[in-house]
């Protein structure tokens, strides 16, 4: 086509003007494109921060895992060392009892006095009864430390201490009685 057209009626050559270039469907082309790359930047940063979050929340998970196993395999520790005890104070208060009904039953038997004689028997049943006692809160500690992670593990420590301070007690007043029934 020439820049002329024929006019069909006339003959005569008209000028045909150019279309003028629409520009908008640029424009808005740019602007969509610019709204993705920005939507998939966004995207981008946060998945990257989410990720830094996630890796760090594991970080710090892993530590406080590392921290309870530590405290777990401590406290499975001081449980076989406390059952080792269990057992060498049943087998003790089981001696003992033994030694002390044996020397209750001698000193008895002598006839030095019935008061003297009532007095250490009173003492024998008092020891004897501590003794119970020792062993019936270490079998309960016992328990205790079948599901030490269900229990604070410095509770669990305070308590067994606490029932160490009274085996030993007992075990002394136990010593105590057995000096004195030898004499």
């Amino acid at each position: 086509m020439s820049v002329f057209d024929f006019d069909a009626g006339r003959g005569v050559p008209s000028p045909v003007v150019p279309r003028k270039r629409r520009r908008w469907p640029a424009i808005v082309s740019i602007i969509a494109l610019s709204l993705v790359a920005v939507v998939l930047g966004v995207g981008f940063a946060y998945a990257t921060h989410s990720a830094v979050e996630w890796r760090d929340a594991a970080v710090s998970s892993d530590k406080a895992l590392d921290e309870m196993t530590t405290q777990r395999d401590d406290a499975r520790a001081e449980a076989e060392d406390l059952r080792g005890r269990l057992d060498k104070v049943t087998a003790d208060f089981d001696a003992s009892t033994e030694r002390i009904r044996s020397l209750s039953n001698e000193k008895a038997q002598a006839g030095d006095s019935f008061a003297v004689a009532a007095t250490l028997v009173a003492k024998s049943q008092n020891v004897t009864a501590s003794m119970d006692a020792c062993i019936k809160d270490l079998q309960k500690l016992q328990t205790y430390l079948v599901n030490f992670d269900s229990y604070e593990p410095s509770s669990l420590l305070s308590y067994a201490r606490q029932i160490n301070d009274g085996c030993n007690k007992a075990r002394t007043d136990s010593d105590n009685l057995s000096k004195e029934l030898a004499r």
